[in-house]
């Protein structure tokens, strides 16, 4: 399960990276870029697969392509749209609903028996991501509604690929399913992108393009790879748990890095969630299944 653990710390730190990152370039403009890094980087891997002689079915090249805009530009943009119009604080805490958001969409979608156990441990570990966060700033607008409402939709659409693409592994090598997802998904989710970029002015800084090297080349490649890996040994019930690692890890690098102080109630939440994830790696392997 280590790959999962170094996937959501990247994931984590993505937070600071990308609060850099806006301060050189439009927020959509940052995913554009991050995700066409990943994919220049990942176009050797797929050249030597076809020059090998391997093809795929237009049938697979349909679900890569489906699987690789929900993965990356929809996940992506739905997150940053609804950044925009509600506080940080309460878009994490939204997304900290994500092991509970992955149960029952198994439960209700997929028709997985998911143990009691898995179940009780995501509830933990979202309650402990609320005391990280704190009390989300409250506001009765509509605006505020279709923020929550855009991030809310984020974790369901992850919750989706995340049970697809393991099924779909299953016939496919990670890293050349890691590439061509990457690759499909920011090619057809261009049309996506564009039209909601807002300022294309770009003021640059040493920060802002290494925070868009860190956020393409870790964030983007390296941690969709290592989750993928780990999507291979351990349920996508339980991966859901490593999700809630996320805002704590990026709590634990905004103290580190940022000097920002913890209060009680938040190392509180990440006891919680790091116990939760940590009771993952004991459950039986009968049980995952």
């Amino acid at each position: 399960m280590h790959y999962l653990l170094i996937a959501s710390f990247m994931w984590g730190s993505s937070f600071i990276a990308t609060k850099l990152a806006y301060a050189m370039i439009d927020p959509v403009l940052v995913v554009l870029f991050r995700l066409l890094l990943a994919t220049l980087v990942t176009l050797p891997i797929s050249y030597h697969y076809v020059k090998d002689g391997n093809s795929l079915s237009r049938q697979k090249w349909i679900q890569i392509t489906f699987l690789g805009l929900l993965t990356y530009p929809v996940t992506y943009l739905l997150q940053i749209s609804g950044l925009k119009l509600i506080p940080a604080v309460s878009a994490v805490t939204i997304i900290g609903m994500e092991p509970i958001i992955i149960v029952l969409v198994g439960l209700l979608f997929f028709r997985e028996k998911t143990p009691v156990v898995v179940f009780i441990l995501g509830i933990v570990a979202f309650i402990g991501v609320l005391l990280v966060v704190g009390k989300p700033q409250q506001s009765h607008d509509g605006i505020s509604l279709l923020g929550c409402g855009l991030v809310f939709s984020s974790t369901i659409v992850m919750a989706f690929w995340i049970r697809l693409s393991q099924k779909f592994m299953r016939s496919m090598n990670v890293k050349i399913y890691t590439a061509l997802t990457l690759q499909t998904g920011t090619l057809f989710g261009l049309p996506l992108m564009i039209p909601l970029v807002e300022q294309w002015q770009m003021q640059f800084s040493g920060q802002g393009v290494g925070a868009i090297i860190y956020l393409g080349i870790g964030c983007s490649l390296v941690a969709a790879w290592c989750w993928n890996k780990g999507l291979e040994t351990v349920s996508a019930s339980i991966s859901g748990i490593f999700l809630a690692l996320e805002p704590v890890f990026g709590v634990v690098l905004a103290v580190v890095l940022l000097k920002e102080s913890v209060t009680l109630q938040s190392l509180l939440g990440m006891i919680m969630v790091m116990g939760a994830a940590t009771a993952c790696i004991f459950i039986p392997k009968k049980v995952e299944q």
